[in-house]
């Protein structure tokens, strides 16, 4: 982190918890990050929140300055997952689930599921029932995924943003830490789905960036604008024989809150996944997370917007040269879920207290101030371009027209001279 303050000004933890940037913060809003130390080297040192949001903020306002990436989403056949699905490192594994025993406070043997619009869910206050019709006939012992009565307008919302495939984004880094943290899980992910796939804007415990909408929990949590829990998900008629859940990823715990836009269409999730059941959730820092995707996506789309209309009219005197989308990870399988190693998992404190939320809430929707402003810039500079291309074509037509009439004059002097000595 560049905030750090001098190793000689630091105060030892053991007097007081505080950020190292000088500012003091209480112990629950700490998080753990890796700094290079002179001589200790690479350790982790605690880091408050507000810290790490001004660093993203400046590292996406450092990528806002160049030109956005125009790419294509493609598309692919939905493919049955092999009996191979969901493997992963038996280390990777076992890290996983050695961070959910030693965070989670819940007993493993209680279970309950529920799609539920409150703030809290516990196992006394659910049931198991299922308010929409489960579809178990295409040969695979999980239900499929439910079919969507507004799915071609949904499609074509999810378009309109242009965020599949694109590159990855602080902002969304940090909802999923702060997802995982608040909620104690190991892994943590914002998602977007379309036709046949569940593609990771970002993540936190996850190496790849997609798994096939036919596995995906998810793809039952978008078809309402309530979160979805799986407090035990070897209990669920819908995701017990799933391969998230009998492989080796070994899922039991699911929470999603749906990214929902404000015409009414979900495009996508803030989920959670853990190795072991629970008997209760809190799903309201949840909701909040999945509410700041959704207004950051709407920042980032009328940024874009912006530039594109721009750039558009500039075209006509302009060539603009767009950069080609990343090539995907051929070693990753789309339909393995893999778990990164634990260290490169996320492991801090849980964020506390309404207030903070509040805050941490604010300052993530400000990370895109700084985005617009620069796209504004941008724009102003393509709109100069295009000003300045037209100066010069007019030079340039001037131009010819002046050698034009020079080179009437020359030939109506020559047409003299030859009329001239013809009659001498």
């Amino acid at each position: 982190m560049d905030q750090l303050m001098h190793q000689d000004d630091w105060v030892r933890d053991s007097e007081r918890h505080r950020c190292h940037c000088g500012e003091v913060v209480c112990y629950n809003c700490l998080l753990k990050k890796y700094a290079e130390l002179p001589v200790k080297g690479r350790t982790d040192v605690k880091v408050c929140m507000s810290c790490i949001l001004i660093h993203a903020t400046k590292q996406n306002g450092a990528s806002a300055a160049l030109p956005p990436q125009i790419v294509s989403s493609s598309t692919s056949v939905i493919r049955p997952p092999s009996e191979q699905a969901m493997r992963y490192s038996s280390r990777d594994t076992v890290d996983s689930r050695k961070h959910s025993e030693h965070t989670n406070p819940y007993s493993p043997h209680e279970s309950f599921v529920e799609r539920s619009s409150g703030r809290h869910l516990s196992r006394g206050d659910a049931s198991d029932t299922i308010d929409y019709p489960l579809d178990f006939s295409w040969g695979y012992a999980w239900p499929k995924p439910p079919v969507l009565p507004d799915e071609l307008d949904r499609l074509a919302m999810l378009r309109s943003f242009d965020i599949l495939d694109s590159p990855t984004e602080d902002v969304f880094d940090i909802i999923c830490e702060l997802a995982s943290n608040a909620l104690k899980c190991p892994i943590a992910v914002v998602s977007l789905i379309d036709e046949d796939r569940q593609w990771f804007k970002a993540s936190v415990g996850l190496a790849q960036t997609e798994i096939p909408r036919n596995v995906s929990f998810c793809a039952h949590t978008i078809i309402s604008k309530e979160p979805m829990v799986v407090l035990d998900a070897l209990q669920d008629k819908r995701f017990m024989k799933n391969p998230l859940v009998t492989g080796a990823a070994s899922i039991r715990f699911y929470a999603g809150s749906p990214i929902c836009t404000p015409s009414g269409h979900v495009i996508g999730t803030v989920f959670v996944f853990d190795n072991q059941p629970r008997t209760s959730c809190d799903l309201a820092t949840l909701e909040k997370l999945s509410n700041v995707a959704m207004k950051n996506l709407e920042d980032r789309n009328r940024a874009r917007s912006s530039t594109m209309s721009i750039k558009d009219g500039a075209t006509e005197t302009t060539a603009v040269v767009v950069a080609p989308p990343p090539p995907p990870n051929a070693q990753l399988d789309s339909q393995d879920l893999v778990v990164q190693a634990a260290n490169n998992t996320f492991d801090g404190q849980v964020v506390a207290g309404p207030k903070m939320e509040t805050m941490l809430m604010d300052l993530l929707c400000r990370t895109t101030e700084t985005q617009q402003q620069l796209a504004t810039q941008q724009g102003a500079m393509f709109q100069t371009l295009g000003q300045h291309t037209v100066q010069i074509d007019k030079l340039a037509d001037a131009v010819k027209r002046m050698e034009a009439k020079l080179d009437a004059r020359e030939e109506q002097e020559d047409s003299m001279v030859f009329i001239n000595a013809h009659r001498d």
